[in-house]
């Protein structure tokens, strides 16, 4: 009886202790400056802003950067690796200048064939400076290769400093500079965001990114230069992180086109020399009203041959499918069978 009892129940058995809960590591939720990680804050994902938080936090950390240096160091990286789209994008804008004069002889040309109605004219002309542009291999929209390239950048890298300095990061309120020195919130003095608009407002008429203001057309001119005082107000509320982006890039650019007007650069980056034109050779520049106006005319012109010809091409249409439209006031082939009836009891 006690065997069968020893036999299932032991009295030596000592059951395994519990497994012990996991600590978390310390080097997962601190960074090597002893800060939180931004992933262990939930950011620095992969998404483009994520992205973003991954790189600004890695110069931070590895370089032992105060913020705003992450910041200045991480835009001027991103605005060199986009630098041989600026060199593209100069050396369109150069060839361009150099045949602006015989361009706009053509285009004038296609714009009076427009206005006088002709449709034959217009298109002539149309064809002649398509012919121009194609021979000399003229491309416009390569001007806008880098604003277009930067919008991606430009709006990652601005939601990725909004989100951080939202939640906020700790160290952000601390990693300014000078009068700024809390980068999660608004610039107390305005200072950043009157030096961005005016850094903004010099990159458009310096047409630094390969778009120059003098070269738009007036509406757009006018439009880009409003831009900076429209927008003064909406930045001023933005956080401090976001306007130290957006100043480092603007001044990136300003000395991007001091160093691209040295001839030995231009040279060797085969950008062209630009022509210097007669006054005459170049469009007669018009007031904000004047050429807001020839816009709108231009607009106006534009629509009202477009519904010639869709109602050409309706009439076309319906010409082709409907009943034949009676043109003549009798039917002569009617009328000669009636004669021919008449005159036979005669023969």
């Amino acid at each position: 009886m006690d065997a069968a009892v020893d036999k299932v129940a032991p009295t030596d058995y000592i059951p395994p202790p519990p497994s012990l809960p996991e600590a978390p590591q310390v080097q997962e939720i601190l960074n090597a400056l002893g800060e939180p990680t931004l992933a262990s804050l939930g950011l620095a994902n992969w998404t483009p802003s994520g992205l973003v938080q991954m790189a600004l936090e890695a110069l931070h950390v590895s370089a032992d950067l105060p913020w705003w240096g992450a910041i200045v160091a991480g835009t001027i990286c991103v605005r060199l690796l986009m630098f041989p789209l600026v060199i593209k994008s100069q050396r369109n804008a150069a060839h361009m200048h150099n045949h602006m004069p015989t361009m706009t002889r053509l285009q004038e040309k296609f714009t009076q064939a427009r206005q006088s109605g002709n449709v034959v004219e217009a298109s002539i002309a149309g064809r002649e400076l398509m012919n121009f542009m194609q021979r000399n291999e003229i491309k416009p929209f390569r001007n806008f290769l880098v604003p277009l390239a930067q919008m991606p950048v430009f709006l990652s890298v601005f939601v990725g400093l909004r989100q951080m300095a939202n939640l906020p990061v700790e160290s952000m309120k601390t990693g300014g500079m000078f009068w700024f020195m809390d980068l999660t919130l608004p610039d107390p003095f305005y200072g950043l965001p009157i030096m961005t608009m005016l850094t903004f407002f010099l990159t458009i008429e310096l047409g630094v990114d390969g778009v120059k203001a003098g070269t738009m057309s007036h509406t757009m001119k006018w439009f880009f230069r409003g831009m900076p005082i429209i927008m003064l107000p909406f930045i001023a509320n933005f956080p401090a992180a976001m306007l130290c982006y957006w100043f480092t890039s603007n001044g990136f650019s300003l000395v991007q086109v001091l160093f691209l007007k040295i001839p030995r650069v231009r040279e060797f980056f085969k950008i062209e020399q630009l022509v210097k034109h007669p006054v005459t050779a170049l469009p007669k520049k018009k007031g904000f009203l004047e050429g807001f106006k020839d816009s709108m005319n231009n607009a106006k012109l534009a629509r009202e041959m477009e519904e010639r010809h869709r109602v050409d091409a309706l009439r076309f249409k319906q010409a082709g499918q409907g009943p034949i439209t009676k043109t003549y006031a009798y039917d002569p082939t009617k009328l000669k069978a009636a004669k021919t009836v008449t005159s036979s009891p005669k023969s």
